[in-house]
């Protein structure tokens, strides 16, 4: 493979998650959480770097009727996978706040939790769902007391 800036910009991203291994199961790099692939990315045909990441279903169709850059998953699109075009020149606080957001989909709660316990890890999160937050721990107040 040849130096790609983009590629080792993603890369980068990823090695700051908890657990998380690059792999190239099928050419391209997938990288994963204790075994559960949670972005991947490649090169289209007309050489723009598309990230395949996951988002809750519920955003996924907003992100792919407002942003032309999204566009729904082949394979994974039913689980909320979008694949996103990023440009020639990315805003790279988005990107990393996607890629850390499908990781917190994917990822455990004891990954989550590790990624939680990380300085400024809350802050690069673009993902809506709870899935692999930890639990309130404290219960609200009762109104009627």
């Amino acid at each position: 493979m040849t130096h790609d800036a983009f590629h080792d910009r993603l890369l980068a991203i990823v090695k700051k998650l908890p657990g998380a291994e690059e792999d190239w199961p099928w050419g391209s790099i997938h990288c994963k959480v204790d075994g559960k692939i949670f972005v991947g990315w490649s090169r289209t045909e007309d050489g723009d770097m598309s990230v395949g990441i996951r988002v809750d279903p519920g955003d996924q169709r907003r992100l792919v009727a407002s942003d032309r850059r999204f566009t729904i998953a082949k394979y994974v699109g039913k689980y909320g996978g979008v694949d996103m075009r990023i440009g020639s020149k990315p805003d790279w606080r988005e990107v990393e706040r996607y890629v850390v957001g499908s990781y917190r989909l994917i990822a455990s709660k004891k990954r989550v939790a590790e990624l939680d316990a990380m300085p400024g890890a809350r802050s690069r999160s673009a993902a809506s769902s709870t899935k692999g937050r930890a639990k309130r721990t404290t219960r609200p107040a009762n109104r009627n007391e």
